[in-house]
């Protein structure tokens, strides 16, 4: 999900309170090998409504699944930096794509009841793939779903991961539904193709002009204006599941071991702090970057989830 607070902070003073409150990296293994040189294959997994499309890697037999939902407006290609680094230490990692992006099939809005509705087709797809035990990474909306099938089906995961927890209250939704509905409202196909621009600067606004760690930044901003502007039914669907989920009671009940990450760029970094005071019991990370940290910093992202899941594994 990538969200702009209407409470902009300067880049210079949230990494001064980053400092301030003394966040830091979580220790996690020096020795894991992450060499990018895990092969990332694409499929899709029929659901009772449609086709889910999928990005996947394979390792070790024996060794866990673990479960990647992207952010709002992106989608599972924001996930192979770190992909490509962990597929040694996962049996499969399988990033699905929302309905109505990538390849994914487009839910009607009657379908999309809520947030539960994408946590229970996640669910089916993951059945019908053979998943019975599995680790869990959600970013941003993609945190909200994984917080739902967590809560839902607490067996099937074995830990749970929240990259940019959404801990925010009814004022921060009120204004965040004014804010989606205007940037969805922008990127809104009309005939003369002025939406595409506007889903150019969007995706400017939220940072994809100034990431961090990644050489080729306008291939980037591409990839991210495409997945925004191909998304624009399917972010109001999702936009507004997640501005619905009542995340707050959930997270504060959910059961562990439960991970949150964030980057002091990110625009949920505000709710950071209130996530961590919420579940002291959780391990917290800080890493490099903005709303893209997995991008931006894969090797410090993927080494610290393997850490954690490698503590929990089966």
């Amino acid at each position: 999900m990538i969200f702009k607070h209407p409470l902009k902070t300067s880049v210079g003073l949230i990494v001064a309170l980053a400092l301030l409150v003394g966040f830091g990296p979580r220790e996690a293994r020096a020795d894991l090998d992450l060499t990018p040189n895990a092969t990332i294959k694409k499929a899709y997994v029929d659901t009772h409504l449609g086709q889910i499309h999928y990005r996947y890697t394979t390792g070790p037999k024996k060794a866990p699944v673990l479960v990647l939902i992207h952010q709002t407006t992106s989608d599972s290609e924001m996930f192979e930096r770190i992909m490509t680094r962990m597929g040694k230490y996962y049996s499969r990692i399988i990033a699905p794509d929302f309905p109505g992006y990538g390849g994914s099939f487009q839910a009607t809005d009657e379908q999309v009841t809520g947030i539960p509705f994408y946590a229970g087709i996640f669910k089916e797809a993951l059945d019908n793939l053979g998943v019975k035990k599995a680790h869990l990474v959600g970013h941003h909306t993609g945190g909200c779903i994984a917080l739902q099938m967590k809560t839902s089906w607490p067996d099937m995961f074995y830990t749970l991961n929240i990259m940019g927890p959404i801990y925010g209250d009814q004022q921060f939704r009120k204004d965040l539904r004014k804010i989606t509905t205007e940037s969805i409202h922008e990127i809104t196909p009309v005939a003369d193709g002025s939406h595409l621009l506007r889903g150019w600067k969007a995706v400017e606004k939220y940072g994809a002009a100034d990431v961090e760690g990644i050489d080729d930044i306008v291939s980037f901003h591409q990839r991210e204006a495409i997945a925004h502007l191909k998304g624009w039914r399917a972010g109001k669907q999702a936009y507004n599941a997640a501005l619905d989920q009542d995340f707050q009671a959930l997270f504060d009940k959910v059961p562990g071991p439960l991970m949150i990450m964030c980057a002091p760029k990110n625009v949920l970094w505000p709710f950071f702090e209130p996530s961590k005071k919420a579940r002291p019991d959780a391990e917290a990370v800080v890493v490099r970057g903005h709303d893209y940290f997995c991008d931006e910093d894969p090797d410090n992202v993927a080494r610290h989830v393997v850490t954690f899941t490698q503590k929990y594994k089966k």
